[in-house]
């Protein structure tokens, strides 16, 4: 049983579905109840086991597993999972360093030497 695709686009052509190994790490938590899942606006109710991504926001199961399975983005905050996509993936972690201040620093880039 295929829980999220294998790289697959998502439906605006633009997100890859979350990658197997992600999905299967997310850890279930307890809600605490009064919140309720984005995805499907229903309540969280006290005590039902929850998907709990790494960003800290939670949903119900079924919830995030079709979601996951179409992107790999949390539909909160848009914080990224891995893909199976290791081109997607090389470019986000790319980005993400760049974000951090680890790219060149506006020096210019020669042969992976700085000019």
């Amino acid at each position: 049983m295929g829980l999220v695709g294998g790289g697959g686009e998502g439906k605006e052509g633009r997100e890859p579905a979350a990658s197997a190994a992600a999905v299967v790490a997310l850890p279930s938590v307890e809600a605490s109840g009064g919140g309720e899942c984005v995805i499907c606006k229903e309540e969280m109710k006290k005590g039902r086991e929850v998907c709990e991504l790494p960003c800290r926001h939670m949903f119900h199961w079924m919830c995030i597993l079709r979601w996951l399975k179409k992107r790999n983005t949390c539909p909160c905050c848009r914080h990224r999972l891995p893909t199976d996509d290791v081109r997607r993936e090389i470019e986000r972690l790319l980005e993400d360093f760049a974000k951090i201040g680890g790219g060149a620093g506006g020096d210019q880039i020669e042969n992976g030497c700085r000019k």
